[in-house]
């Protein structure tokens, strides 16, 4: 019987890892479960799969104010970072020239660009995959005339594509990804199928062959759906013991005394039944009784338990917080408010933004592929075939902490102590961190002119360097 390659005689190490040559055939599989297009065995939650879990997000978005707050709190911080394309090699006029065209291109680096909207506007809507998992982009072409007068194919904008019109993903091995096919949404153009070569696919937590991925929404959704119950509960509790209930007293002995009959107590109830219901709907502000009906109140004192919900409702917001890496947002309302704890969570937001923007960079860098490398594509159409090692990349910047800054307040405890020189470079650095332009040549000075005496406060710091920045000015 033939033997697997996996077997082997005792002693002997298996076939597989004696192989003179790489096997380049593909064995295994995702193990992504994709049927018709549509992705399953993922979530467990069948209402929350598809068009239900955009819905689902779409709400959540707009109407839970925390959840709002968390996601406008990453968002804003993503699109604060400053974006360029940076050549592959410096000293290779090839790849500079790539690099050139790609900012162009996208407007950046300085260039006006070629894009009919700016890629801060169209950030604005590719970054919608974090919350939700998956962003897809259809890129839309043109042709024109470069700063040279060259006739060139430029990218005019990345179109959107919103996910609730999304119908299946298009693959004809289960595997790869061939294409999307949208919904027709109202009455309009059919929706054609768009190729994978064509798309801007943006994924967050992708593995295997989901290409809608997990979107920081989702550990969210129980604590929404959480906080809306108990919300709901605690309104309803409200409303019915914020004002005490009327309670109808009839008193049958005093009534038999004069003489009335159990109609005329029943008219009487009756009446007093109708006082109390207009007194509840506010179309009355008062009650009349008699000696036989009267009035009393069913729990006299209001019973408003609101605390409990409260505590509820709080942590929920607590953990839709740090789903998004935000929980220092609620430093000063919670009882934490060091200032250490916050900066230790505000480094890992930006990490976080940091990583998040390395997505986005690394699906619009890179060859032309599936889902990607749009720099590729204009690269190969407007200046032939390029070795892949001279494409330019999409790089950010903005985000990440800068020590210098941060050390500002020790820096002359760090030149008393010696431990720093105060020279011209160092000096170069901070001037260009506030902003107050390079150093001119007749203002450098040793490093004993800058030498401190004395300690030197932050104010005391500042006001110096205002005073010299005037006098440059002058």
């Amino acid at each position: 019987m033939r033997k697997l390659d996996y077997q082997s005689e005792p002693g002997e190490a298996p076939r597989h890892m004696r192989a003179l040559h790489p096997r380049f055939s593909v064995r295994g599989i995702s193990g992504t479960q994709l049927s018709g297009g549509v992705l399953t065995g993922y979530e467990r939650n069948p209402s929350l799969t598809g068009l239900n879990w955009v819905t689902e997000a779409e709400d959540m978005l707009r109407t839970d104010p925390v959840v709002r707050r968390s996601w406008h709190m990453l968002r804003q911080t993503l699109l604060s970072a400053t974006w360029r394309w940076e050549s592959a090699d410096d000293q290779d006029p090839a790849c500079n020239e790539l690099a050139r065209f790609a900012n162009e291109a996208w407007g950046l680096d300085g260039y006006a660009g070629q894009t009919t909207l700016s890629w801060e506007e169209q950030l604005s809507y590719l970054l919608e995959f974090v919350p939700l998992g998956y962003r897809y982009a259809e890129e839309v072409y043109r042709v024109g005339l470069d700063e040279n007068g060259k006739t060139r194919v430029w990218l005019d904008h990345y179109a959107d594509r919103e996910p609730s019109a999304h119908q299946r993903w298009l693959s004809r091995d289960n595997q790869h990804l061939d294409g999307v096919l949208q919904n027709t949404v109202g009455v309009g153009k059919v929706a054609e199928p768009i190729p994978s070569n064509k798309l801007l696919l943006l994924t967050l937590n992708r593995t295997g062959s989901n290409f809608e991925g997990s979107g920081m929404l989702r550990p969210v959704w129980w604590w929404w759906r959480t906080k809306q119950r108990i919300s709901n509960l605690m309104c309803v509790g409200t409303d019915r013991w914020a004002i005490p209930a009327p309670k109808v007293k009839v008193d049958r002995a005093l009534a038999e005394q004069q003489g009335l009959t159990d109609a005329d107590i029943n008219a009487m109830i009756d009446e007093a039944e109708a006082q109390a219901q207009a007194f509840l709907s506010a179309e009355q502000s008062y009650l009349i009784d008699n000696p036989v009906v009267s009035f009393e109140t069913y729990s006299a004192a209001p019973n408003l338990y609101a605390q409990g919900p409260l505590d509820i409702i709080r942590e929920c917001d607590n953990q839709i917080s740090q789903a998004f890496l935000a929980q220092f947002a609620n430093l000063g309302i919670t009882d934490t408010g060091s200032r250490s704890v916050g900066e230790v969570h505000l480094s890992m937001f930006r990490r976080a933004a940091i990583n998040l923007c390395d997505i986005v960079a690394s699906a619009v860098s890179g060859v032309d592929r599936r889902g990607g490398g749009t720099i590729g594509r204009l690269v190969r159409w407007n200046y032939g075939a390029v070795d892949p090692s001279k494409l330019p990349r999409l790089a950010h910047t903005g985000l990440d902490t800068d020590d210098l800054a941060e050390s500002l307040g020790m820096l002359p405890a760090l030149v008393q102590s010696g431990l720093l020189t105060p020279d011209d470079e160092l000096e170069r650095a901070i001037r260009e961190r506030l902003g107050a332009g390079d150093l001119p040549e007749e203002a450098q000075r040793s490093a004993g002119e800058r030498q401190v005496q004395e300690p030197v406060g932050v104010s005391s710091l500042a006001e110096a360097l205002v005073r010299r920045r005037r006098s440059e000015k002058t």
